[in-house]
């Protein structure tokens, strides 16, 4: 087993936390967070600290998750990388292409596996939609439309940097669109409501507010035949497929994304391969955001 480190105990890096407590294999040795009351939850079952640059002297440490604001995520990524240690980072991997191309040249001079965090590509019903899409079960794909209500507020990133990578990079997974043609719609801090036409994929709307009536998690692939339904907010039967008038349920078996996730990061680290949603993956997706976010202004 490796042993890990994570940067970050907020409520995501708490997630991470407990997902690898229920994996055999995960090996997660050290804790780092400013915040020490975060730190005080678990106890002394892990060695923890404020300051990570402490990891960097651990000579067990054999690969580091980073769960803290994404303006952090460059600044915390590149000494590591610098040292050889493999990095998990979560979505948004960075803030702007700049700092996605320095991150993307240091991965491949260090050779070490570098993977972001882009949950929706582990979650199983989403696979199942992938499946089906290549087998043409739903037909020519016409829209893809992602909602993203009642969201908590995030202090370095608005909205759309924050919930925008979601349908992107489920979009750029399930048809691997090469060029953006427009974007359309407003974009407020808070909110954005907005339409991404790709060259050779379906279009992507994207509905994102910090508010809403009730949390809303969902996500539509519309096809000529069939649409896919994802709401992630329902305990049971999250996907629904409408077809011929009729919505059914498949018997999918799932796990929890984020321990699928975490899965394929412990997989990867240990054998060195490349990581589905690798610094190219997450570099695309900081393009599109870029790119979308020049042609709204």
């Amino acid at each position: 087993m490796k042993t890990l480190a994570l940067i970050g105990v907020g409520k995501w890096g708490r997630n991470i936390v407990s997902t690898l407590e229920a994996i055999a294999d995960a090996k997660l040795k050290y804790l780092c967070a400013r915040n020490v009351e975060s730190l005080a939850l678990y106890g002394e079952k892990y060695e923890k600290m404020s300051d990570w640059h402490e990891l960097l002297k651990k000579k067990d440490l054999a690969a580091v998750l980073i769960a803290t604001p994404p303006s952090t995520h460059a600044g915390i990524a590149t000494p590591f990388l610098e040292h050889g240690i493999p990095v998990f980072v979560e979505k948004p991997m960075v803030l702007n292409v700049a700092e996605a191309e320095k991150l993307r040249t240091l991965v491949k001079q260090s050779g070490k596996v570098f993977m972001v965090g882009y949950q929706y590509l582990f979650n199983d019903n989403v696979r199942y939609v992938k499946k089906e899409i290549e087998k043409g079960f739903f037909g020519k794909i016409l829209l893809v439309k992602s909602e993203h209500l009642l969201s908590l507020s995030r202090p370095d990133v608005d909205i759309f940097g924050d919930a925008g990578p979601h349908p992107l990079s489920v979009s750029q997974y399930l048809f691997d669109p090469k060029t953006l043609i427009s974007a359309e719609g407003k974009r407020q801090r808070d909110s954005v409501s907005i339409k991404v036409r790709f060259e050779n994929a379906p279009t992507l709307e994207i509905i994102a507010s910090r508010f809403g009536q009730t949390k809303t998690r969902k996500i539509t692939v519309t096809g000529e035949k069939a649409t896919a339904v994802l709401d992630e907010t329902r305990k049971t039967n999250k996907l629904a497929i409408l077809k011929n008038g009729k919505t059914f349920y498949p018997k999918i078996k799932v796990k929890e994304p984020l321990r699928n996730e975490m899965e394929h990061c412990l997989h990867c680290i240990q054998t060195g391969n490349t990581p589905l949603t690798n610094v190219d993956f997450g570099y695309r997706i900081t393009e599109w955001l870029d790119t979308i976010s020049k042609k709204l202004r």
